[in-house]
Protein backbone atom coordinates (compact mmCIF):
# COMPACT_ATOMS: atom_id res chain seq x y z
CA UNK A 1 0.00 0.00 0.00
CA UNK A 2 3.16 2.25 0.60
CA UNK A 3 3.88 1.78 -2.74
CA UNK A 4 0.94 3.17 -4.00
CA UNK A 5 0.34 6.09 -1.43
CA UNK A 6 3.98 7.11 -2.60
CA UNK A 7 2.53 7.37 -6.39
CA UNK A 8 -0.06 9.48 -5.72
CA UNK A 9 1.92 12.15 -3.86
CA UNK A 10 4.27 11.92 -6.14
CA UNK A 11 1.55 12.74 -8.81
CA UNK A 12 0.37 15.17 -6.82
CA UNK A 13 3.26 17.04 -6.66
CA UNK A 14 4.09 16.82 -9.87
CA UNK A 15 0.32 18.12 -10.88
CA UNK A 16 0.67 20.93 -7.94
CA UNK A 17 3.68 22.06 -9.42
CA UNK A 18 2.76 22.38 -13.27
CA UNK A 19 -0.12 23.93 -12.28
CA UNK A 20 1.68 26.43 -9.83
CA UNK A 21 4.15 26.99 -13.18
CA UNK A 22 1.02 27.28 -15.37
CA UNK A 23 -0.69 30.10 -13.04
CA UNK A 24 2.49 32.30 -12.66
CA UNK A 25 3.95 31.62 -16.58
CA UNK A 26 0.92 32.24 -18.35
CA UNK A 27 0.02 35.65 -19.23
CA UNK A 28 -2.02 38.10 -21.65
CA UNK A 29 -0.81 40.76 -23.97
CA UNK A 30 -0.80 43.14 -21.00
CA UNK A 31 1.15 40.98 -18.68
CA UNK A 32 -1.31 40.28 -16.37
CA UNK A 33 -1.81 36.84 -14.83
CA UNK A 34 -4.27 34.74 -16.41
CA UNK A 35 -5.40 31.97 -13.95
CA UNK A 36 -4.92 34.66 -10.70
CA UNK A 37 -7.70 35.17 -8.22
CA UNK A 38 -8.16 38.69 -9.11
CA UNK A 39 -8.89 37.28 -13.36
CA UNK A 40 -12.74 38.37 -13.41
CA UNK A 41 -13.32 35.45 -16.20
CA UNK A 42 -14.67 37.50 -18.73
CA UNK A 43 -17.06 39.12 -16.28
CA UNK A 44 -16.48 43.10 -16.17
CA UNK A 45 -17.83 45.45 -13.68
CA UNK A 46 -18.57 49.09 -14.16
CA UNK A 47 -17.74 50.32 -10.07
CA UNK A 48 -13.88 48.84 -10.70
CA UNK A 49 -13.07 51.31 -7.58
CA UNK A 50 -15.74 49.95 -5.33
CA UNK A 51 -14.64 46.14 -6.83
CA UNK A 52 -11.70 46.89 -5.36
CA UNK A 53 -12.67 48.32 -1.99
CA UNK A 54 -15.22 45.29 -1.08
CA UNK A 55 -12.82 42.44 -1.44
CA UNK A 56 -9.74 44.55 1.05
CA UNK A 57 -8.96 42.15 3.82
CA UNK A 58 -6.87 42.83 6.67
CA UNK A 59 -4.10 40.34 5.29
CA UNK A 60 -3.70 42.81 2.45
CA UNK A 61 -3.67 46.08 4.37
CA UNK A 62 0.61 47.10 5.06
CA UNK A 63 2.08 46.22 8.24
CA UNK A 64 2.09 48.63 10.83
CA UNK A 65 4.11 47.33 14.01
CA UNK A 66 3.91 49.06 17.09
CA UNK A 67 6.56 51.74 18.49
CA UNK A 68 7.32 55.43 18.02
CA UNK A 69 9.47 56.42 15.60
CA UNK A 70 11.71 59.09 17.69
CA UNK A 71 13.59 56.11 19.27
CA UNK A 72 16.26 55.06 16.72
CA UNK A 73 16.05 51.78 18.78
CA UNK A 74 12.45 51.48 17.82
CA UNK A 75 13.24 52.53 14.26
CA UNK A 76 15.45 49.37 13.82
CA UNK A 77 12.97 47.03 15.42
CA UNK A 78 10.32 48.47 12.94
CA UNK A 79 12.26 47.95 9.87
CA UNK A 80 13.29 44.16 11.23
CA UNK A 81 9.32 43.82 12.15
CA UNK A 82 8.19 44.50 8.84
CA UNK A 83 10.91 42.87 7.00
CA UNK A 84 10.31 38.98 8.48
CA UNK A 85 6.86 39.64 8.49
CA UNK A 86 6.99 40.14 5.29
CA UNK A 87 9.42 37.22 4.39
CA UNK A 88 7.12 34.91 6.57
CA UNK A 89 3.86 35.93 4.17
CA UNK A 90 5.76 36.22 1.23
CA UNK A 91 6.85 32.25 2.07
CA UNK A 92 3.76 30.82 3.34
CA UNK A 93 1.98 32.22 -0.36
CA UNK A 94 5.45 30.97 -2.35
CA UNK A 95 4.23 27.00 -0.20
CA UNK A 96 0.20 27.29 -1.25
CA UNK A 97 0.79 28.28 -4.78
CA UNK A 98 3.49 26.03 -5.30
CA UNK A 99 2.06 23.16 -3.02
CA UNK A 100 -1.84 23.15 -4.35
CA UNK A 101 -1.06 24.43 -7.72
CA UNK A 102 -4.05 22.37 -9.17
CA UNK A 103 -6.01 22.85 -6.38
CA UNK A 104 -5.38 26.97 -6.58
CA UNK A 105 -5.96 26.80 -10.36
CA UNK A 106 -9.38 25.16 -10.07
CA UNK A 107 -10.59 27.15 -7.86
CA UNK A 108 -9.73 30.55 -10.30
CA UNK A 109 -11.17 28.94 -12.50
CA UNK A 110 -14.54 27.17 -11.44
CA UNK A 111 -14.87 29.03 -8.19
CA UNK A 112 -16.30 32.14 -8.58
CA UNK A 113 -19.40 30.29 -10.45
CA UNK A 114 -19.66 28.38 -7.50
CA UNK A 115 -22.35 29.21 -4.67
CA UNK A 116 -19.93 30.40 -1.79
CA UNK A 117 -21.07 27.87 0.73
CA UNK A 118 -19.54 25.19 -1.68
CA UNK A 119 -16.63 26.78 -2.53
CA UNK A 120 -15.57 27.51 1.17
CA UNK A 121 -15.85 23.39 1.54
CA UNK A 122 -14.23 22.34 -1.39
CA UNK A 123 -11.55 25.41 -1.73
CA UNK A 124 -11.50 27.02 1.65
CA UNK A 125 -11.88 30.56 2.23
CA UNK A 126 -10.34 33.65 3.67
CA UNK A 127 -7.32 31.67 4.82
CA UNK A 128 -8.68 28.61 5.40
CA UNK A 129 -8.09 25.36 3.99
CA UNK A 130 -11.02 23.07 2.05
CA UNK A 131 -12.02 19.59 1.19
CA UNK A 132 -8.94 19.63 -1.43
CA UNK A 133 -6.25 21.01 0.11
CA UNK A 134 -7.31 19.07 3.47
CA UNK A 135 -7.09 15.65 1.79
CA UNK A 136 -3.69 17.13 -0.20
CA UNK A 137 -2.35 18.11 2.96
CA UNK A 138 -2.79 14.57 4.54
CA UNK A 139 -1.60 12.77 1.98
CA UNK A 140 1.92 14.93 1.84
CA UNK A 141 1.95 14.16 5.71
CA UNK A 142 1.57 10.25 5.29
CA UNK A 143 4.47 10.30 2.63
CA UNK A 144 6.71 12.55 4.74
CA UNK A 145 6.38 10.28 7.83
CA UNK A 146 7.00 7.03 5.38
CA UNK A 147 9.81 8.87 4.03
CA UNK A 148 11.04 9.88 7.51
CA UNK A 149 10.64 6.58 9.45
CA UNK A 150 10.70 4.07 7.19
CA UNK A 151 7.10 2.69 8.97
CA UNK A 152 4.34 2.70 6.27
CA UNK A 153 1.00 4.23 8.69
CA UNK A 154 -1.74 2.97 5.90
CA UNK A 155 -1.16 -0.29 6.67
CA UNK A 156 -1.12 -2.51 9.87
CA UNK A 157 2.23 -4.06 9.48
Amino acid sequence: MGNVVAKIVMFSILLNLAAAITMTAVVDIDGNKVFDRTATAGFSTDDADEYGDTFQTELEKSIQPAGSLDDKGDQIYRVLDMMSLGFIYRFVNVVDEYMFGFVNMLDNIIGPSLDDDVRSIIFGAEGNFGAFKIMITISYILMGIYLFTGKDVVENS
